[in-house]
């Protein structure tokens, strides 16, 4: 995504440059002026800046929080006397027995809704911390680009081997992926993010959950492109006008096995590449600091898993078990947050559009009006 808006930013910035000695310009069969270009480029800039942020603060953060809080359980104990008849004897020299009634309230999650998870983000952060962490992942992102970018250079342009490098980049940083959950779930620290990074030694307690997450993602990923081809989708994919060069029974078998691979992604990111994201992300909560604070409650023992070093035990929970501890209650909650974000987006998106369509309108003006009229005869 950085990519992305660093492509668009200096496009933008090319373009105004270049308009600036003409204020009017060529788009095709268009006559473009400097200032629709400007208004143009803001909107996207805007979009792909309103987009991330409901990405990051909603998907990334409020998911992880969710990802790891175990909702704490209040014991009420209530007692009253009892109005059974009792010996003389008994009562005489102990009174009357009492009657105790244990309640074990569980309290409602925080991140059951995103409005007091908001809340609670802000009474620990104030208005910023929904962007808490997020020039740690930034920093992540950008060194997990760089090594890929640099890596790709001594390997065949291949999916196969480009799957191999990414695995190989994540499993290599993934102390400063662990760095970033644990600003995510805990207090705020004096500390620099660096300062925040786990010890070397968690390396290995951190590598093997990585490294599968790593390699179900690109599994996932090589899977759903083999299945475009053999389905022959690459075609309309790269442009649907093709669709309309087919009959009503080749448009149909398309459109047919454009629908199996759809499922079989999001059955494949339900069964294989959420679990074991949660994995990873609670076996690095397992692995934040005794001295720090988790800003949700959690069971850092996860039911008696973890074991701690000076026990003998590896001092993390393994990553079945992290899986396993994650209740329904909490993967509902989850999915419910993922389907929030993707409404929110899909909402933004249409947004986008009819904003996008009504600034070209008006840039265009009378140009648009003739080229519907012309599109309209030679449909005729």
């Amino acid at each position: 995504m950085a990519s992305v808006m660093h492509h668009l930013v200096s496009r933008g910035l090319e373009a105004v440059q270049q308009h600036q000695e003409n204020p009017e310009q060529t788009f095709g069969p268009f006559k473009v002026p400097t200032w629709g270009f400007v208004l143009v480029g803001l909107t996207t800039v805007l979009y792909f800046a309103i987009s991330l942020g409901v990405r990051y603060t909603y998907g990334e953060l409020i998911g992880t929080l969710a990802m790891i809080e175990d909702p704490s359980t209040t014991m009420i104990i209530r007692t009253s006397e009892t109005d059974a008849p009792l010996p003389s004897a008994v009562e005489s020299e102990k009174g009357p027995l009492l009657e105790q009634e244990i309640l074990l309230v569980k309290s409602k999650p925080i991140t059951a809704k995103f409005r007091t998870t908001i809340a609670h983000l802000r009474a620990h952060g104030g208005f910023l911390s929904r962007f808490r962490g997020a020039h740690v992942l930034a920093a992540y992102y950008l060194a997990y680009h760089l090594m890929c970018s640099f890596l790709f250079r001594f390997v065949p342009h291949t999916l196969g081997y480009r799957a191999i490098i990414t695995v190989a980049a994540s499993t290599i940083l993934c102390r400063l992926n662990a760095t970033w959950t644990h600003i995510v779930i805990s207090e705020a620290s004096e500390k620099r993010f660096f300062q925040r990074v786990p010890a070397r030694t968690s390396f290995r307690k951190l590598a093997g959950p990585t490294f599968l997450n790593a390699v179900a993602k690109q599994l996932v990923f090589l899977g759903l492109v083999e299945m475009f081809n053999v389905f022959g989708l690459q075609p309309y994919a790269a442009d649907l006008s093709k669709l309309g060069e087919l009959n009503d029974a080749e448009r149909l078998n398309v459109w047919f096995h454009s629908f199996i691979v759809l499922t079989t992604a999001i059955l494949a990111g339900v069964f294989v590449i959420i679990p074991t994201h949660v994995a990873l992300k609670r076996v690095q909560a397992s692995l934040l600091p005794e001295e720090d604070e988790s800003i949700v409650p959690f069971d850092r023992t996860f039911n008696g898993k973890v074991v701690p070093e000076i026990l003998g035990g590896s001092g993390r929970v393994g990553m079945a078990e992290a899986w396993k501890s994650f209740d329904w209650n909490g993967r509902v909650r989850l999915f419910k947050v993922y389907a929030k974000v993707a409404a929110m987006q899909g909402v933004l998106f249409m947004l986008f559009t009819i904003v996008l369509a009504g600034e070209v309108r008006i840039i265009l003006g009378d140009q648009l009006d003739k080229m519907v009229v012309a599109a309209t005869r030679g449909a005729r």
